[in-house]
């Protein structure tokens, strides 16, 4: 029998993390299924989806918390079972003046909706012309199919009028 755990790791960023880690997954006996790892201001963060059989998660758990000792922050949860709610998958970009608060509003938004959020990847950069900020998002949902696209962008549109809003179609990943 497997089971799935998720990891989440930080740390200073420099050539080979990925490395480590997948060699530390493979030495362990774990089956790398899935990740997104980022540099941000000089951090390496990231998250990993792994399988391992059961009578080795222990092992492979305690063999990635060891990783500290080079320098990096691990978390692991063991993935649980979620109920699977029928749902569209749909992603949404902004793009607009960049302000505080902007993600708030918006993944509350969203949440009062019931719509779950798959990803996100947001980043602000100046105007061509001007020095204004502009903020740029682009989250990947999960919408629940009682709310129509009518619906979303209706009260989306009513939360930021400011921000540019371009709604895609995408296939739902229920994961």
């Amino acid at each position: 029998m497997k089971t799935t755990l998720v990891i989440s790791l930080i740390g200073e960023d420099r050539p080979g993390l990925v490395e480590l880690l997948s060699q530390r997954v493979l030495e362990l006996r774990g089956h790398w299924l899935a990740s997104q790892f980022c540099r941000l201001q000089g951090q390496f963060a990231g998250t990993l989806q792994v399988s391992v059989a059961k009578e080795h998660s222990m092992a492979l758990k305690q063999g990635l918390q060891q990783l500290q000792s080079q320098g990096l922050q691990v978390r692991v949860a063991e993935a649980k079972p979620t109920r699977q709610i029928p749902n569209y998958g749909l992603q949404l970009k902004f793009v607009g003046p960049d302000r505080c608060g902007v993600i708030a509003e918006i993944s509350e938004a969203l949440r009062s909706l019931g719509i779950s959020i798959n990803s996100l990847d947001s980043h602000c950069k100046p105007a061509p012309m001007s020095n204004e900020s502009i903020f740029h998002a682009c989250f990947d949902t999960h919408v629940p199919v009682s709310v129509s696209c009518d619906q979303l962008s209706h009260a989306l549109a009513e939360l930021a009028p400011e921000l540019l809003l371009d709604l895609e179609s995408v296939e739902a990943d229920v994961s």
